[in-house]
């Protein structure tokens, strides 16, 4: 598992993870993509996709962002215009609320072929928000432990 985060200017920063998955590809994309189950195994971030899930379709992303004064997790519904490219990736790129900062986010999640197994590539690129380097040292976490959890239900 790799995991690397670089700010770019004082409102540009990305992160990048990805895990190696003893798996086929179209094995890890059938578990990436099959939205309706994903919150049995996911516990951070992304936990499910609904609407018109194709390029230039508009969807709902459920994505959990850290948790509440309670410890319970901050579950949020966020629609998006899905880049989708069927067996391969998906993601987004749409702008942040003003009152996050402003600006725009470019989120992907990617399976390539890699021998016999999966690398998956999960990268988000804050761009145009003073708190962009905040953002991605965040994300980071947590995308790393959604790479870990999509691996373990892929090779389960």
């Amino acid at each position: 598992m790799s995991g690397s985060i670089a700010q770019l200017s004082p409102t540009h920063a990305t992160v990048d993870t990805s895990v190696l998955i003893n798996a086929a590809p179209e094995d890890v994309w059938a578990t990436l993509t099959d939205f309706d189950n994903m919150a049995n195994w996911s516990t951070s971030t992304l936990q499910g996709m609904t609407g018109d899930i194709q390029d230039g379709g508009s969807v709902t992303i459920t994505f959990i962002f850290g948790t509440d004064e309670n410890g319970e997790p901050n579950l949020m519904e966020i629609p998006h215009t899905l880049i989708y490219e069927d067996g391969q990736s998906f993601g987004w790129s749409d702008p942040f609320s003003e009152d996050i900062g402003g600006g725009h986010d470019n989120h992907l999640y990617r399976v390539e072929a890699c021998g016999d197994q999966t690398l998956f590539v999960q990268s988000d690129e804050i761009v145009d928000n003073p708190y962009a380097a905040n953002f991605v040292a965040q994300l980071l976490p947590m995308y790393q432990t959604f790479n870990v959890e999509l691996k373990a239900s892929v090779e389960d």
